[in-house]
């Protein structure tokens, strides 16, 4: 089964911007060139995409645009040759058991399990996006709704068994050890389930009734259940999939706030009862029946999904769960809390889920907490802890937190007519918590781009770009997903909760440690042992890419350990380097972080230094107009439902920062707060770019800058990279942060100055990097820190030159 390239997903995005310019004479010939030239199942998978694309066209185009795709599709579908499991028959009965969903999920499963096992992206991804977009299609129109559902919940728990228990026993045969197999397959576990959570909150976006909610909801409920049931049935070595669900907690159980209450009942009743957690059943189930009950009260236009699912970091295990509602042009969020551990035995939790301004609190209670709530008349508190762990027991505890619920959703003050905003809704983003970030992936084509523009070549390559520019998220989606190359990520950060990720960072401290000649082949060896460990697949003899992100400490620890010890150098330093060069000659080798000059260590016998080729790493990118660019699903994930915006808006704010990720999300936590201060109304048009220019004139100036407090991190680093001790230790980096805090106070209103200048003032500047002026702008250009635009020089993140010329450099 093919999947849909990351050039397609561009061309798409760039067909909706020339529609947005008007420019539809081109658009329509880039919509017929696409549409003729995808290959079958690419078409196939990529079809409802096209659909929703064809729909921005003017009537007659739009006319002939749909009937073009509808008989190429139907000649796809005609022909003997085509074997992908994906067939569609346009203007086919569904009624036909041939052309029912749940045939076509089979057939892909299928394919996905001989084929494309454990490739999540883009093999999954393209699978699940096509299964919910048939099922939002075909379903409304089909009189076998609940029959599919029950039907296509089954088929993803016999997948999951089948995958996890063939993927553990493959992984065993290869030689790990039965705990790293584990960890490898509870982490399997949890990127599937991710995986299905992003596609739902993808989808959620584009729902606008009742009956497309209960679809998308349902849908994404079975097929959740499915994926931990059939894990829970699958044997690990002799262990069943329960127990390491038991043990692991955090890696499934967020994504069950996005499920509905009978198939939870069903899975925890599958659960055997020596692993299952009475807690979390109670008080899960008992929530998502109550939720269940909520949702049958929407009908028509009126839409209540699940919005968020979250786990708290911190004791006692606690589950967020945000309910998105709307009726007509109102909406509103419910936040539900569960802790699933119990019984509580003070007040503090329960005062903290009052805090987050939570609907219902379920908790098991002590007595004496019991008691408090009582005494103090506290609302919206419901206690589990008189309930036993059995269905009617549990039927019985949501009709307490539903009267909860529907106390509070009925309120007309919580929906409000254009309500004065209050909540930063910006805030909510999980920027901080990777694990929760998850859920909320945007798939980086330009990255893919990047790495398949070099498919089949070798050498060692570098990607260089500004902290917290997405680097490493963007690193692990690489992993698997070019073509017949097996690539393998591995960080030089110490990352607990992923030790597959840091297995090369131990093996090369180790050799450190051993103070003995390096054997010959370490490299090699370390780099198969981490394919082994952190990919699906077995090597071989495939081209290997190898991704070393935060590259910095690898090359300062050898030069560290050459420095304190000479016979360190001889004996591990010079041969690692050596080899890593061998590697490349028939691999690719990838270092990532933020400086370009960190591997120019022990230049007189370092054979690698001179074989680095420096690329540049994509931002999130954004095409004007454009409807699904990278940069406006980040701009709509961080802003919600609630505030909409126009495509001047997102063009704004990516000027503003380039599609910097991190960045992004500051900014628009500083945006929201200015809203909040200025009362802005929720509920009337979406947000423009005169707004964004009021906000950038009271919020983005220098003084204003110097005392908020959004942007801590990157003030932070500026201070630290304009000190005097950064301008001996960090040469190239104080020469950067210089060049920006130059522009910002030079150029304050474009940032930008032309080139014959910046080489005038550039160069005393450049000669602390030990550069000239032209070479520090091609290093930084690449780097995302600066930009060259044909003569002009300007600052790559607008905002992030703000902040240098904003920061008081760190004394000494």
């Amino acid at each position: 089964m093919a999947s849909v390239s990351a050039q397609t997903r561009q061309t798409l995005t760039a067909i909706s911007g020339l529609i947005q310019a008007n420019l539809v004479s081109q658009a329509t010939q880039d919509m017929r060139n696409l549409i003729r030239e995808l290959g079958p199942q690419e078409l196939v998978l990529a079809s409802h995409d096209l659909r929703i694309l064809i729909e921005g066209f003017q009537k007659q185009r739009r006319r002939d645009l749909r009937e073009e795709l509808e008989r190429r599709l139907g000649n796809v579908a005609s022909a003997p040759s085509v074997s992908d499991g994906i067939k569609v028959r346009p203007q086919v009965s569904l009624a036909s058991t041939e052309h029912l969903l749940s045939a076509r999920v089979s057939r892909m499963l299928r394919d996905l399990f001989n084929n494309h096992i454990f490739k999540w992206s883009p093999h999954y991804r393209d699978a699940l996006r096509f299964m919910v977009d048939s099922a939002l299609e075909e379903f409304p129109e089909s009189g076998s709704i609940e029959a599919e559902l029950i039907v296509i919940s089954g088929q993803f728990a016999a997948h999951s068994k089948d995958i996890f228990g063939n993927g553990y026993s493959f992984q065993i045969r290869r030689g790990l050890t039965s705990t790293v197999a584990e960890l490898k397959s509870i982490s399997g576990l949890q990127a599937f389930l991710d995986l299905v959570v992003s596609i739902y909150l993808e989808r959620r976006q584009r729902v606008d009734s009742a009956t497309q909610a209960g679809i998308l909801w349902s849908l994404t409920s079975g097929i959740l259940s499915g994926i931990v049931g059939g894990y829970g049935s699958s044997d690990l070595g002799g262990v069943p999939g329960w127990h390491l669900l038991s043990k692991s907690l955090r890696s499934w159980v967020p994504p069950m706030g996005f499920c509905r209450g009978v198939e939870l009942m069903a899975l925890f009743e599958d659960f055997p009862s020596s692993h299952r957690n009475d807690d979390l059943f109670r008080a899960l189930v008992g929530t998502s029946l109550a939720i269940d009950r909520l949702a049958h009260k929407f009908y028509g236009d009126d839409v209540l999904l699940p919005r968020l699912s979250r786990m708290s970091v911190q004791l006692p295990a606690r589950l967020d769960i945000t309910l998105a509602a709307k009726r007509g042009t109102r909406r509103q969020d419910l936040l539900v809390t569960c802790f699933l551990q119990g019984p509580l035995q003070s007040n503090q939790p329960i005062t903290s889920a009052q805090a987050l301004r939570a609907a219902v609190v379920v908790a098991p209670l002590d007595d004496r907490t019991a008691s408090w709530i009582e005494r103090e008349e506290i609302s919206g508190v419901v206690n589990a802890e008189g309930h036993a762990a059995e269905p009617q027991q549990i039927h019985h505890l949501s009709e307490l937190i539903f009267a909860c619920l529907e106390a509070q959703e009925i309120r007309d003050d919580a929906y409000g007519t254009s309500s004065v905003m209050t909540h930063n809704f910006a805030g909510d983003f999980p920027l901080d918590d990777p694990d929760f970030r998850r859920q909320f992936l945007v798939q980086r084509h330009s990255v893919k781009l990047l790495l398949q523009e070099f498919d089949g070549s070798n050498g060692i390559h570098l990607w260089c770009s500004v902290r917290r520019s997405g680097k490493t998220t963007a690193a692990q989606e690489l992993a698997d997903s070019s073509g017949g190359s097996v690539v393998v990520t591995q960080t030089m950060d110490r990352v607990p909760r992923s030790p597959l990720q840091n297995i090369f960072a131990t093996r090369v401290r180790e050799a450190f440690q051993a103070a003995a000649d390096l054997p010959d082949d370490f490299f090699a060896k370390v780099v198969r042992e981490c394919a082994l460990a952190a990919t699906a697949n077995d090597a071989g003899d495939s081209r290997i890419v190898f991704i070393i992100d935060e590259y910095e400490s690898l090359f300062e620890s050898i030069d560290a350990y050459s420095r304190s010890d000479r016979a360190l150098k001889v004996m591990v330093a010079l041969p690692l380097l050596s080899q890593m060069v061998d590697f490349a000659t028939s691999n690719l080798l990838i270092f990532m972080g933020q400086r370009p000059d960190a591997y120019l260590i022990l230049s007189a016998q370092n054979q690698l230094s001179p074989l680095v080729r420096q690329l540049s790493f994509p931002l999130f990118e954004h095409v004007v107009g454009g409807a699904e660019t990278e940069f406006s699903q980040l701009l709509r994930y961080v802003l919600g439902e609630k505030l909409s915006f126009d495509a001047s808006f997102a063009a704004a704010v990516h000027n503003e920062t380039s599609g910097h990720p991190y960045l992004t999300v500051n900014l628009m936590v500083d945006f929201c707060d200015y809203l909040i201060g200025n009362r802005y109304r929720l509920g009337g048009p979406s947000l423009t770019v005169q707004l964004f220019d009021d906000f950038t004139r009271d919020r983005l100036a220098v003084s204003a800058l110097k005392r908020s407090p959004h942007y801590e991190f990157f003030h932070g680093q500026m201070a630290e990279y304009l000190s005097e001790q950064a301008r001996t230790n960090e040469p190239w980096l104080n020469a950067i942060a210089t060049i920006l805090r130059t522009l910002a106070t030079k150029h304050p209103k474009n940032f930008t100055c032309a080139f014959s200048s910046y080489e005038q003032w550039g160069a005393p500047i450049g000669a602390v990097a030990r550069m000239t002026a032209a070479r520090l702008l091609t290093t930084g250009s690449q780097a995302n820190f600066l930009r060259d635009n044909g003569g002009q020089v300007s600052a790559g993140v607008r905002l992030l030159a703000r902040l240098a010329g904003a920061a008081a450099p760190r004394l000494n």
